[in-house]
């Protein structure tokens, strides 16, 4: 069975801000940024392009999936 990760998964996209659950998603710790996307995508129904310029970042208690920044 695959262990579930403990951290908060943040979620930014239309304007909107949403808080998700490793377990809520089924994302195993080994998962990878494309993996991620995808759970998140399917999670709001959304294509699953949709996500594709949002970037994953990880930090040691929280993954966030937001819109890459343009700076300048």
């Amino acid at each position: 069975m695959k262990q579930l990760i403990e951290r908060a998964i943040h979620v930014r996209f239309d304007g909107r801000s949403e808080e998700l659950t490793a377990m809520q998603l089924n994302l195993a710790n080994t998962a990878s940024d494309a993996q991620i996307k995808h759970a998140v995508a399917s999670h709001f129904d959304l294509p699953q392009s949709y996500l594709d310029d949002h970037v994953v970042v990880h930090t040691s208690t929280a993954i966030i999936v937001r819109p890459e920044a343009i700076y300048g």
